[in-house]
């Protein structure tokens, strides 16, 4: 009888098998993922972790926020399978994929901005890209200031501006954080601060209403007179120095990556990113009910 019993739990655990691992037995609600991100966007793939996972709660979505240079290196780790970046991969990251049989998906997700700041009071309060380039290249008198050199904000000014030229940037300060850069824009009436308009989109919170009022919100002029960034002129191209942003998916399955990509392309998703001042891919329908007595 015992030896019975021995033999029916032994065959109990062989038909059990192994315990499923979380990060490689995921599914698109269910399981263990890495991530990582643009710096820039953090407040808002954060609102889109913590919706995500209040709904899937077997659902865990760890994610490194990193500067645009980090995010091209940490896009060939095999522990990371989505990316949200400003720059989708190039020639060599398409090859290296190729080589592993990766096929990654650019799925577009938001559109950001670049917005140039000034000093709170600041009497300019517009400047055109012409003006910026020759800041930018050191033809003109005023200074450019940045949070981080190895941020997308670069990356996008160099393309955007400067026609990939990144020799001919050859004006431009960094300083740590952006309360530092506040602080020097208030002491250097005549300099202007490049930064991610995702900083500062969000009016529904108090953190991006206080950082709002300590500067001046530039209108930049491209080929029509100058624009303010906001929701409307991202959404519809008015506003000269916009930027889009992609989950690159390279999960070789239809996995977690590809169902926290799909929730954050979809209707949620897309919801907390109008929410969030920022211009969503796919504008969320409003359901209106009307009533009649």
């Amino acid at each position: 009888m015992r030896t019975g019993a021995i033999i029916a739990a032994t065959m109990l655990m062989a038909c059990q098998g192994k315990a499923p691992d979380p990060q490689r037995d995921d599914v698109p609600t269910k399981g263990d993922i890495l991530i990582v991100a643009d710096q820039d966007l953090e407040r808002i793939i954060e609102a889109e972790r913590f919706v995500f996972e209040s709904i899937y709660a077997e659902a865990t979505v760890r994610v490194r926020y990193l500067p645009e240079t980090e995010l091209r290196q940490a896009m060939r780790s095999d522990s990371v399978r989505v990316v949200f970046t400003a720059t989708l991969p190039g020639a060599e990251e398409v090859d290296f994929f190729r080589s592993r049989n990766l096929y990654p998906d650019d799925v577009p997700v938001l559109t950001d901005a670049i917005a140039v700041i000034r000093a709170a009071g600041a009497m300019d309060k517009a400047i055109s890209v012409a003006d910026i380039r020759a800041a930018l290249t050191g033809d003109g008198t005023v200074k450019v200031l940045v949070e981080d050199a190895r941020g997308g904000i670069v990356r996008t000014v160099i393309d955007s501006v400067l026609g990939g030229q990144a020799e001919a940037l050859r004006n431009m300060a960094v300083v740590l954080g952006l309360d530092s850069l506040i602080h020097r824009l208030n002491a250097t009436p005549e300099a202007i601060g490049l930064i991610s308009f995702a900083r500062i989109s969000d009016l529904d919170d108090p953190a991006c209403r206080a950082l709002r009022e300590r500067v001046t919100l530039c209108a930049v002029a491209g080929s029509e007179g100058p624009i303010i960034p906001n929701q409307s002129t991202l959404a519809d191209g008015q506003y000269p120095l916009r930027r889009k942003l992609y989950a690159v998916l390279k999960e070789g399955k239809t996995g977690l990556g590809t169902g926290f990509v799909s929730f954050v392309a979809g209707h949620k998703g897309q919801r907390i990113i109008l929410k969030s001042g920022l211009a969503p891919q796919t504008v969320p329908g409003r359901e209106v009910e009307l009533v009649t007595n």
